[in-house]
């Protein structure tokens, strides 16, 4: 087993783990640890100082006006919810409370539009797509208060869990992956860092990269290269007050 030290995981962190974007910190899980360096990893990623030159996909004049009409909130906005809910279900925060980002999450050279609570993405984070005149909600949450959703710059995405994945275990796993033209999602890479509490109250930390158990140096290089050189900074986002366009 490829255990590291508390210490060993505040180096890595301060390295690289800055992988939460928006800005704010959600309350850990009931019964979670909270440690130090485990709390780091709930950093916001957008409030890294320098990050990759975005370089937005065109959007159609019919686009812009779905996605105004839709950070507007004018009813009808919307064509189809996401698998699961009925399109009276997908309601947005007020425009106030909301940001947004234009990026081409499915290599189809028209932009999707992600939203997200300010400060507070674990609240509310959505991915919308405009396609043969239609208004699609990709992804929809505002209820999983230990998972987000977030864009990188070059179009991936990465959805974060931080949770309790054991009695005495507190995990942050994540998921970079890409959207297709029909809205379904292909896995590249997962990354993860669990924190074992023992009897005696020590507590050792394992790194995974796609499964595979690595040393926290890899682990760094890893994660530096798959999320955080490409993670969006505050300037990436514009708020929804000020509608695309």
């Amino acid at each position: 087993m490829n255990h590291t030290s508390i210490t060993g995981l505040a180096c890595l962190l301060a390295v690289a783990l800055t992988a939460c974007a928006g800005g704010g910190e959600p309350p850990a899980p009931s019964g979670s640890p909270a440690s130090a360096p485990l709390e780091a990893l709930k950093e916001p990623a957008n409030s890294m100082s320098v990050s990759p030159p975005l370089s937005p996909a065109p959007v159609s004049a019919e686009a812009l006006a779905a996605y105004r009409a839709l950070l507007a909130g004018e009813p009808g906005a919307l064509d189809r919810p996401p698998e699961g809910l009925e399109l009276h279900q997908v309601t947005l925060p007020p425009a106030e409370e909301l940001e947004y980002v234009l990026l081409d999450l499915d290599g189809d050279g028209g932009a999707e539009l992600v939203v997200q609570m300010v400060a507070q993405p674990h609240k509310f984070n959505a991915v919308f797509h405009y396609g043969d005149g239609e208004l699609s909600c990709w992804q929809y949450d505002i209820m999983e208060m230990s998972c987000r959703d977030y864009p990188l710059g070059d179009g991936a995405m990465v959805r974060q869990y931080d949770t309790g994945t054991g009695p005495n275990r507190y995990s942050n796993l994540y998921t970079v992956f890409r959207y297709l033209p029909d809205g379904e999602t292909e896995k590249c890479a997962s990354l993860a860092v669990h924190q074992d509490t023992q009897e005696d109250g020590t507590e050792v930390f394992t790194y995974l990269v796609d499964d595979a158990e690595v040393d926290q140096d890899t682990f760094a290089a890893e994660f530096e290269e798959l999320v955080g050189s490409r993670l969006l900074s505050l300037e990436d986002w514009t708020p929804a007050t000020e509608r695309p366009g």
